[in-house]
């Protein structure tokens, strides 16, 4: 047995230079502190950097050719997407405010450079799965953590912020990612599987799952409900497994209606919001917050305000209306795309839409689901919260598009 843990460990990592070991290190260590402060990862950045400089001086030349097409395209969009926030400085008049919020997504920036200016053909699929597999368990890790301090402060089942004290948003759209990555693994490797690792993988995937519904979000569970009709559509008409999908659609009906009436408070705030919506209801929040951001893009097409005066721009709308507590909480817009289009006009908006569908076609024709699951998780997930205004989601988003999008292109079929 300790032979054979051996050669797998010797398979995925022998033939490693020292600088490329030092930089799967790193990013070791980011995805496993990630879910817990995303100011951990802030502290390794600088050492990333560091360590890509020193492949490049290692190397004498600059540049990632093992970048694929449409990987390296990816990357330049959002290197492109960042750029014309600082072409929207021209005509922002808050300067101040528009060079924090730049220096606030610097990292995005970095994390993209460091996939473009180093090989990384090291960064094979096997490696990768390492590193979406210690960012699995540290987030198993942490909601068996919280659990137990749950359990033992209430001596009951605590639901939303006060089950884990990183915005709910955030986790989900994390959970979503790593349910991704395992389909995956059940679709790819599940024959490879022993039944005792079979018996661990089902409870890491339950351990997600009721992670996700006990952070109430009700981005993470809508989004759930859109990858688990996604993979059940798949498997019905593009795999043409018909008598797994049909049960795999039994299934979801049974565990909907278990977790509808074993967790009323998750179902609740479901199927509240989903009667706000049917019936017009515009009194909650983010109802105002959206449509205040429409009326601030109409007013500054096509070019937006800047990325400096957005907030202002807002903060008058509200006051316009009469909501005074929106200004008191400086809400944003909660949309990455309204807050796309409100900063820079529709060449911001387009530029970011580029950037997650390049992306997201080069996963599909690759049948990458990791990919898929992290371009998905970070798409949906935009629809509510403005991602890219937080390091919160700049971290994550920064780190494993980098991760991902430098891989190496190695596709193991169904």
């Amino acid at each position: 047995m300790d032979l054979r843990i051996k050669d797998s460990v010797k398979s995925v990592f022998g033939g490693m230079k020292p600088l490329e070991m030092s930089e799967l290190v790193l990013m070791g260590l980011m995805v496993i502190v990630l879910p817990y402060d995303w100011q951990l990862v802030m502290w390794l950045l600088p050492l990333l950097v560091v360590n890509t400089i020193a492949r490049i001086f290692a190397a004498r030349r600059i540049g990632n050719p093992s970048l694929s097409k449409g990987a390296r395209w990816a990357l330049w969009l959002m290197v492109a997407f960042f750029a014309y926030q600082l072409v929207s400085m021209l005509y922002s008049v808050n300067q101040a405010n528009g060079w924090n919020m730049i220096l606030r997504r610097l990292p995005l920036l970095l994390f993209v450079l460091c996939a473009l200016a180093a090989d990384s053909g090291y960064l094979t699929r096997s490696r990768l799965r390492v590193l979406m597999w210690i960012f699995t368990l540290s987030l198993t890790v942490k909601f068996i953590i919280r659990f137990i301090v749950m359990l033992a402060v209430s001596h009951k089942f605590v639901f939303a912020s006060s089950f884990d004290p990183v915005h709910h948003t955030y986790v989900a759209m994390y959970l979503m990612f790593v349910l991704g990555f395992l389909y995956d693994e059940w679709l790819n490797r599940r024959k490879d599987m022993s039944r005792t690792v079979q018996l661990l993988f089902s409870l890491v995937v339950l351990i997600m799952l009721a992670y996700l519904v006990m952070v109430l979000s009700r981005t993470g569970i809508a989004g759930l409900v859109v990858m688990v009709f996604a993979i059940i559509a798949y498997h019905l008409f593009c795999l043409k497994v018909v008598r797994r999908g049909l049960l795999m659609l039994a299934a979801v009906a049974v565990v909907g209606t278990g977790v509808y009436f074993m967790l009323p408070d998750s179902a609740r705030r479901i199927t509240k919001t989903l009667t706000e919506v049917s019936d017009g209801d515009t009194s909650d929040a983010r109802f105002l917050i959206f449509s205040s951001s429409l009326e601030g893009i109409g007013q500054n097409l096509p070019f937006g305000t800047g990325i400096g005066d957005k907030e202002e721009v807002l903060a008058e709308i509200y006051k316009a209306k009469g909501k005074d507590f929106t200004v008191e909480k400086q809400y944003n817009s909660h949309n990455i795309y309204l807050d796309a289009t409100l900063t820079m006009g529709i060449p911001g908006l387009l530029l970011l839409l580029a950037a997650l569908a390049v992306p997201a076609v080069m996963a599909w024709r690759r049948r990458d689901f990791i990919l898929i699951s992290l371009v998905f998780s970070v798409a949906f997930s935009g629809l509510f919260e403005a991602l890219l205004n937080r390091q919160l989601g700049i971290m994550f988003i920064g780190l494993f598009w980098m991760i991902l999008l430098a891989s190496k292109e190695v596709r193991t079929e169904n």
